[in-house]
């Protein structure tokens, strides 16, 4: 892994455990291209989800989730960013 990758993590990780009391909920936001494969894809990772809401581009070529799932903990959030990272095109905000 890159080390600006290796470093956003690792910054990510204290910061989520400043701000959070584990287990907890926590809201990922991500942007991806309008087709059926990206869409399932994606969903698939969050089968566990309690919210799961999108919206689609003026144009309706792009589709954001936002979703809500019950976390144990941060490293299962990083996880969860670096799973959904291998989907072609995905904006993890």
């Amino acid at each position: 892994m890159k080390k600006s990758k290796e470093f956003f993590y690792k910054n990510l990780k204290i910061k989520l455990d400043e701000s959070h009391i584990w287990p907890s909920k926590y809201v990922f936001k991500f942007i991806i291209k309008n087709n059926v494969e990206s869409i399932d894809e994606l969903i698939s990772y969050f089968n566990e989800s309690i919210n799961i809401s999108k919206n689609f581009s003026s144009n309706k070529k792009y589709v954001s989730f936002t979703i809500t799932c019950e976390m144990n903990a941060s490293e299962d959030i990083i996880k969860k960013y670096k799973d959904v990272s291998e989907i072609e095109g995905i904006i993890s905000l």
